[in-house]
């Protein structure tokens, strides 16, 4: 099961990248983290360091759990290129993250993984962001 994960560093993509690593490794297939950057990103002889850092400790803290991680910056619209790159690679699903954004904002500026779900041969698994966690408090601090 080759897999495929969209990935821009972002907290939402980190935890698809959990998941995607976890997929890639029980079935012992490839792991493809791919960003997806404007031309101006892209620029090769002024290229945003954040894109090659995020880039590479993705791939690493994929690696280390035992992944056999092939890592992709490709430039153009992020889902056009996502279904691309899954279809070149011939990868049996597709991982996103879920951003944590409001209807309207999808509304207005559409979802990359709403097209992706709309357009793809092979499934996409949207992976929500892991809430977090409130402290908890001790007896002694209700009861004050």
């Amino acid at each position: 099961m080759t897999i495929l994960i969209a990935y821009d560093g972002k907290p939402d993509t980190e935890a698809a990248l959990g998941y995607a690593t976890r997929l890639a490794v029980s079935f012992d297939e490839p792991l493809y983290i791919l960003t997806v950057v404007t031309k101006d990103q892209m620029d090769p002889d002024d290229m945003d360091p954040r894109i090659r850092e995020y880039m590479e400790a993705a791939s690493m803290k994929a690696s280390t759990s035992g992944a056999d991680v092939h890592s992709l910056i490709e430039v153009g619209k992020p889902e056009d290129v996502i279904l691309k790159v899954a279809e070149n690679f011939q990868c049996d699903a597709i991982v996103v993250g879920r951003p944590d954004r409001s209807r309207f904002d999808r509304m207005v500026m559409g979802s990359v993984s709403q097209n992706l779900v709309e357009r793809s041969f092979c499934p996409v698994v949207i992976v929500p962001t892991p809430e977090e966690e409130e402290p908890q408090q001790s007896f002694e601090q209700v009861s004050e």
